[in-house]
């Protein structure tokens, strides 16, 4: 994003951000607190999430360096509408919304990966709504392979699954863990995707073909 800024340009923009580590389980932002800064994660992966009173949790998103996130309550000015807590350690850098503006003119790339990024999550949030509403747990399941994977091929060149448990899976697709472990057995078996320690390694074509013929 900051890539073609010339020297100068960088010294000014590092003196808006504050550069922060965020341990393993830590929250960074949390859920209906005043919303006074947006995040760049540089190093790590972090949960979005909805906790309810009765302490269950809805996990949302993860989301893996490089990122941002943090950006929506500087756009509406409205309470935080999730938990984000680090799943590994953390390293990013804070961008106060007093500086939100300074960094636009700045850096006029940075208005528009905002508004892709808050297009793309509402996409995301109205696809995930109607698998919900209109497809099985096998699907849903598949659909969160998909875009985990895809995402990682997009930042890494890898399509793999790596760091999210089957519990972690199947709350992203709204079911159980028993449900999620059956249904990639049942995927590996196909030779849709392949098991290799901890890390889910897919075959984005076939997995998106499936997902056509579901």
């Amino acid at each position: 994003m900051f890539s073609d800024l010339s020297i100068q340009d960088l010294e000014t923009f590092v003196d808006m951000v504050q550069f922060r580590r965020y341990p393993k389980g830590a929250f960074i932002v949390n859920q209906n607190e005043a919303g006074s800064a947006m995040y760049l994660l540089v190093v790590g992966r972090v949960k979005v999430s909805l906790a309810s009173p009765d302490g269950k949790e809805l996990a949302l998103n993860y989301l893996d360096a490089p990122g941002h996130f943090g950006e929506m309550s500087l756009v509406d000015a409205e309470p935080r509408s999730a938990d984000v807590i680090a799943v590994t350690d953390v390293e990013l850098f804070s961008l106060d919304a007093k500086d939100l503006s300074s960094a636009i003119q700045l850096q006029p790339r940075l208005a528009l990966s905002l508004i892709a990024t808050l297009s793309r999550r509402l996409r995301q949030t109205i696809t995930r709504l109607e698998d919900m509403a209109f497809h099985d747990a096998t699907h849903r399941i598949m659909r969160v392979v998909l875009n985990v994977a895809t995402a990682s091929y997009e930042s890494r060149g890898v399509p793999v699954v790596q760091g999210l448990t089957h519990y972690d899976i199947a709350t992203l697709a709204g079911t159980s863990r028993e449900t999620a472990s059956r249904i990639i057995s049942q995927l590996a078996r196909d030779g849709i995707v392949a098991t290799k320690g901890r890390r889910i390694v897919v075959d984005l074509i076939q997995l998106r073909e499936r997902l056509e013929m579901d």
